[in-house]
């Protein structure tokens, strides 16, 4: 786990989320057309909003796919929070502090969309994982 440095851009999106959504903001990562934020634990139904209306109006300010995921001290949990909505059959974590692999089983048919055009959906998980648990690397089986 390495120390997170946001950028003032970031803490911007950070502040702007937290102000028209209510939640209490951890992090944030921008890629290309989407932002995803990871809430403290417990604050997702904060963060979405009635019937999805702080995350529609996100999407307004922001002109990009908004995406919230909710942190949790569990690794595996975490993994999972970030794997959703895909259907996660197991998670086994390898390796000892230095070097964790998290090895995830997803049913055949959520395997290609978990990975992503170009593998741009494992890529954020790998790097959100790695900003905030030890974790060397996530593998999908």
């Amino acid at each position: 786990m390495s120390e997170i440095i946001l950028s003032n851009e970031t803490v911007q999106l950070i502040n702007l989320a937290s102000k028209h959504s209510g939640a209490l903001i951890k992090d944030c990562v921008v890629e290309d057309d989407r932002i995803i934020f990871v809430v403290e634990k417990g604050q997702l139904g904060i963060a979405i909003g009635n019937k999805a209306k702080n995350l529609e109006k996100l999407r307004q300010l922001f002109k990009k796919n908004i995406k919230f995921v909710e942190f949790d001290q569990d690794q595996k949990r975490f993994i999972q929070n970030l794997c959703k909505p895909h259907q996660i059959t197991n998670i086994l974590i390898e390796g000892d502090e230095t070097a964790r692999v998290v090895k995830i089983e997803v049913s055949p048919r959520d395997k290609s969309k978990l990975i992503g055009k170009d593998g741009r959906n494992i890529n954020m998980i790998r790097k959100l994982a790695q900003r905030h648990h030890p974790i060397k690397d996530v593998q999908i089986s």
